[in-house]
């Protein structure tokens, strides 16, 4: 179950405005801003490949995790850094 009050506690701009564009640019809850300026600061002190190594265990889980969700196999996730990005990736397959 989701703590929505959390949830808004977590994300500062609940606070300030209502915001109507989620599907492709929420505002940025916490824990979610503190994981990517953490993962900013170790590709700034490591390299964009020794992070991600770092990271490896957590990447996985993301596919896993979806996958559990989704009840489908992990090599059925495909993850994308955007909106526009997944679309044209799907459209881009069709023949």
């Amino acid at each position: 179950m989701i703590d929505i009050a959390q949830v808004r506690r977590d994300t500062p701009g609940c606070e300030t405005f209502i915001h109507f564009d989620n599907a492709g640019a929420s505002p940025m809850p916490d824990p979610v801003f503190r994981a990517v300026t953490d993962h900013m600061a170790a590709e700034r002190a490591l390299g964009g490949y020794e992070a991600e190594r770092r990271a490896q265990s957590a990447l996985e889980s993301l596919y896993t995790g979806l996958a559990e969700l989704l009840h489908a196999a992990p090599d059925e996730i495909a993850y994308a850094e955007n909106a526009t990005r997944a679309w044209n990736m799907a459209v881009y397959a069709l023949p």
